[in-house]
């Protein structure tokens, strides 16, 4: 494993099981993802979401993960 798209496929995996109900991953654009989510529990789904995407696999550098919050995708990427 190591390809961009091998590794956005495992975080996927493992954020799926631990989204808590009422948060949906509704889309991924090239190595971007956007969840549905609850305004009081979107400061906690982002951190959960950066640390599966940063835990996805091991890698001998650094795996950074930028994550945004918004009403919609141009707000969340602001």
């Amino acid at each position: 494993m190591g390809s961009a798209a091998d590794i956005l496929k495992r975080a996927m995996i493992d954020m799926r099981a631990a989204l808590p109900p009422d948060a949906r991953m509704i889309l991924t654009v090239h190595d971007e993802l956007l969840f549905e989510v609850p305004e009081s529990q979107a400061q906690n789904v982002a951190e959960l979401v950066r640390t599966k995407m940063e835990s996805a696999v091991e890698l001998s550098v650094p795996l950074t993960v930028d994550v945004g919050i918004g009403r919609n995708w141009k707000e969340a990427k602001g």
